[in-house]
């Protein structure tokens, strides 16, 4: 079945609030809204397309059976433009994320989320345009707002606000920074290593 115009368009499916552990818990509940789903995609004459599923306000921990689950939950999982992962306990990212080349807004926010390493993960979707982060602990890290910027720069929304010409500007002018310095120190270290040698 191939992807239909907006107006074919299913309602998300709605895993919010279930108490879920893992996402493979999503395949023995009844989503709060929306159809589970493949069995009726699969009926003749059914058109509409699931792009959009909330796991928001779980118990989540990790991503790892993203993929497996999607796949049993709808017929096109390429078709899948928005994902919610809001309010979980996840920690890390993974790169199942990855499997979702139309994905344009992943919610993460109030999650366990420590490192900025974890968003360079999401550079390798290239339709994300919407991401929220906020309330993670990475959100006090230092240059938060740059490194994220810097790192996924066709963002058009972070956290929930419009990304500026300004905010651009700053994440430029961080991503320059950070390489200088991480250039001085690539050197330090090499000049340590070569007078040991």
């Amino acid at each position: 079945m191939s992807i239909k115009t907006l107006n074919n368009m299913a309602p998300p499916l709605d895993f919010s609030f279930k108490n879920l552990a893992t996402l493979t818990d999503s395949l023995e509940e009844e989503p709060r809204k929306g159809t589970k789903l493949k069995d009726v995609e699969l009926q003749e004459g059914y058109t509409d397309i699931v792009t959009a599923v909330r796991y928001n306000n779980n118990s989540i921990h990790e991503l790892g059976d993203l993929v497996p689950s999607i796949t049993s939950l709808v017929v096109n999982p390429t078709a899948i433009s928005w994902l919610d992962f809001s309010f979980n306990d996840i920690n890390a990212l993974d790169d199942s994320l990855l499997q979702f080349p139309n994905m344009t807004t992943l919610y993460l926010h109030g999650n366990q989320l420590m490192s900025l390493n974890e968003v360079k993960r999401l550079s390798g979707i290239p339709c994300l345009r919407t991401l929220t982060l906020h309330g993670n602990p990475l959100e006090a890290l230092d240059g938060y707002r740059q490194f994220v910027l810097g790192t996924l720069p066709c963002l058009k929304q972070l956290d929930f606000s419009s990304v500026t010409k300004q905010d651009r500007a700053d994440a430029e002018n961080w991503k320059k920074l950070c390489s200088k310095k991480m250039k001085n120190e690539q050197e330090k270290e090499s000049g340590r290593i070569n007078s040991l040698l």
